[in-house]
């Protein structure tokens, strides 16, 4: 009896050594399996289109003169197809008259109100008509319709030679529909030609913004809803090429410009 509470004691002793420590719980996130989640990118609101403020908006009112002797222009035989006119047509590379140079494009190169500008729902219609492309110079903004009409009696080819958007080549017979495109990017004077009549071509330039015009038959052109301020303008024409000149237009004012062109430069 005397060994008893040895016994008991040596009992305890190596029974609490026998006994698994108890793990503590882990607090590093790669030990429960699943790696944290990453923080979801913040999404960026769609630009709002620019407004302008018109009340106080002005305009730029101008003339493009021609100075000097009119470049002697060729005339064209479309005699090769009975559908076209069958007298010799003039050219429409240099349209002078009493001095006035038409089909030049006018735009706000500089200065120009911040943008995303809305999207004009109305399209802009590039027509086949007597064996040419009417209008000859014009405008469009980026993603507004372009519309392709034929009211020839002619078959036509449209065929687009843009650098900075895609280019396409279709063809359409005078009961065709409609054919609709548009542009995705700015640029500057894209050729448009019919590969069927190469004497037929246009120029498209696609802008990011409302403020251009193209001269008429006298020379004139007017850019409207500017707000004032001071702005570079740029006068752009397919033989001459491209002058400009600094206009400042106040509120409310019509502001005047005035460029001038010549055979030599």
């Amino acid at each position: 009896m005397k060994n008893i509470p040895l016994l008991l004691f040596l009992l305890a002793f190596f029974g609490c050594k026998s006994q698994p420590s108890q793990q503590q719980p882990s607090t590093v996130a790669a030990s429960t399996g699943t790696a944290p989640s990453a923080a979801s990118p913040s999404t960026a609101p769609p630009a709002k289109a620019a407004t302008p403020d018109l009340s106080a908006a002005g305009s730029i009112k101008g003339v493009i003169d021609f100075k000097g002797a009119v470049p002697r222009q060729r005339t064209i035989d479309m005699t090769a197809d009975p559908m076209c006119p069958q007298t010799p047509q003039p050219a429409e590379t240099v349209v002078v008259n009493n001095g006035k140079l038409a089909n030049v494009f006018v735009y706000v190169k500089e200065g120009a109100p911040a943008g995303p500008y809305p999207t004009p729902s109305e399209a802009v219609t590039l027509d086949q008509k007597n064996c040419r492309y009417n209008p000859h110079m014009m405008g469009v903004m980026v993603k507004q319709q372009f519309k392709i009409t034929n009211t020839d009696q002619a078959d036509h080819n449209i065929h687009d030679m843009p650098t900075k958007n895609p280019a396409w080549n279709e063809t359409q017979m005078p009961t065709d529909k409609p054919i609709f495109k548009s542009f995705s990017s700015p640029e500057m004077m894209i050729a448009m030609q019919c590969n069927q009549h190469p004497w037929m071509r246009a120029y498209v330039n696609v802008m990011s913004n409302p403020y251009y015009a193209v001269t008429g038959p006298d020379g004139t052109f007017e850019i409207k809803n500017l707000p004032p301020g001071e702005y570079t303008l740029a006068a752009v024409h397919e033989k001459f090429g491209e002058k400009t000149m600094k206009v400042k237009v106040g509120p409310k004012q019509t502001a005047k410009a005035e460029f001038a062109y010549s055979a030599t430069k």
